[in-house]
């Protein structure tokens, strides 16, 4: 169930970087991050007020964690940017291969409290034949 999940938000993660590569011709970069994220902020909040009627609250949290959403708006922009240059198909394999880059060095070291998995010689071949699928994808 979880896979699936994730294999939802990979294929919602680059339709999203489709159309705002379409909605950045008409506003700019930094307009689309800011419909993008006041749109989808205003629906969830009424999700949570009117369905699950739960209340917001925003302390306890180390201050750190509140860049996500600074991080949130450069990937909207940047990807906006992108995919009306590199293609949907470009933008999104250098994107997964920066994911896959930074979550390996997240997982080797233990960061942000998630489960340490040390990084091994049997991952060198599955990121050198993603590295090869991001070069061919991109040679064509």
């Amino acid at each position: 169930m979880y896979s699936f999940l994730v294999l939802l938000a990979g294929v919602l993660q680059s339709a999203m970087m489709s159309f705002n590569g379409l909605l950045s011709e008409s506003v700019s970069l930094w307009g689309v991050s800011l419909v993008v994220h006041a749109s989808g902020g205003l629906l969830l909040l009424l999700y949570i007020v009117l369905v699950v009627r739960e209340r917001i609250t925003l302390r306890g949290m180390p201050w750190y964690l509140y860049s996500a959403g600074f991080f949130g708006v450069l990937l909207v922009s940047v990807s906006s940017y992108c995919v009306g240059i590199l293609g949907a198909a470009a933008t999104t394999c250098l994107s997964v291969a920066g994911q896959l880059f930074i979550s390996a060095v997240i997982d080797h070291y233990g960061l942000f409290h998630v489960p340490k998995v040390p990084f091994s010689r049997r991952r060198i071949p599955c990121f050198l034949m993603i590295l090869a699928g991001i070069l061919l994808l991109n040679l064509s």
